[in-house]
C-alpha cells in the first residue's frame, strides 16, 4: 500500500513533492513538542498534532485523517498493542509506526501483527526515523537497526508473566479468557465471528507468547493475571 499525500501540502517550488500528514500520539507532552520542532526542521512530513492517549487520537484520526501515526507502545499502564488494531481497524488507510522507549523482544513481531507497519526505538539517530517514516509511507515494513538486549533466562514468576500479558492483543485475551472459562475452539469461533482456523492459530500464538504448553496452564494463567473469576 502506498500512502496518497494530502492534497496542497507541497512546498513552493518543489515539483510534485509529496508531504506526508503526521499525528503523535505519546503520554508525555514535552516528548511530543520537542518531536514536532524536530518534523518543522524537514519538508517531508507535516505534523497535524498530538494526542496523549488513544481516545483521544482516535478522534483526532478520524477528524484529520493523517497518513501516519507515530505512536509509543507504552500509554498509560498499559503496553497493549489494542490502540493499533484499533486505529488499522477504523482507518485503514493511516500507516503506523511505533517510536517507543519499549526495548525488549518479540516487540516488533507483536506490533506488527497489530498492524503496525514499522517498529524504531526512541533512542535512535533522527535519521533513522526519517527512513523509517519514508518506509511506512510507501507501505513497506521497518524495523530499527538497534539491537535489543540479550535475552535473560530465568525461571518465570509473576512479574516476567505479567510482562507477558501486557503485550497480549486485545483478541488474544479473548481466546485465552474463552480457552480458560472451558469453552471449545469450535464454540470460541463461533461467539468471536471468525473462522476454526483463526482461533487454532491465535492459541498457538498464546503459547508462544506466553511459553505455556497446556490448556491447563493457559487457565492458570488467566486466573492469575485477573483475566476470569476464579
Amino acid at each position: 500500500m502506498t500512502l496518497t499525500a494530502a492534497p496542497g501540502l507541497a512546498t513552493a517550488g518543489a515539483e510534485q513533492q509529496r508531504v506526508y500528514r503526521v499525528l503523535l500520539i505519546d503520554p508525555q507532552r514535552i516528548f511530543r513538542e520537542a518531536l514536532q520542532l524536530l518534523f518543522e526542521r524537514q519538508a517531508e512530513f507535516a505534523v497535524l498534532g498530538g494526542a496523549d492517549g488513544p481516545r483521544e487520537a482516535l478522534a483526532l484520526i478520524a477528524a484529520l485523517k493523517p497518513d501516519i501515526v507515530v505512536t509509543e507502545l507504552q500509554l498509560g499502564a498499559s503496553s497493549s498493542t489494542r490502540h493499533i488494531e484499533e486505529i488499522r481497524t477504523h482507518h485503514p488507510q493511516t500507516a503506523v509506526l511505533v517510536l517507543t522507549a519499549l526495548r525488549a523482544h518479540d516487540v516488533a513481531a507483536r506490533v506488527r501483527r497489530a498492524g503496525a507497519l514499522g517498529y524504531l526505538l526512541k533512542d535512535q539517530d533522527r535519521s533513522e526515523l526519517w527512513t523509517a517514516l519514508r518506509e511506512v509511507a510507501a507501505g513497506r515494513w521497518y524495523r530499527g537497526s538497534a539491537r535489543l538486549a540479550p535475552r535473560v533466562r530465568s525461571r518465570p514468576g509473576r512479574d516476567d508473566s505479567s510482562a507477558r500479558a501486557a503485550l497480549l492483543t486485545e483478541r488474544q485475551r479473548q481466546v485465552l479468557r474463552s480457552v480458560a472459562l472451558g469453552y471449545r475452539t469450535r464454540e470460541i469461533a463461533q461467539m468471536l465471528g471468525v473462522s476454526v482456523k483463526a482461533v487454532y492459530r491465535q492459541r498457538e500464538r498464546l503459547r508462544h507468547a506466553l511459553q505455556l504448553d497446556s490448556t491447563a496452564a493457559l487457565t492458570r494463567f488467566a486466573a492469575r493475571e485477573g483475566l476470569i473469576e476464579r
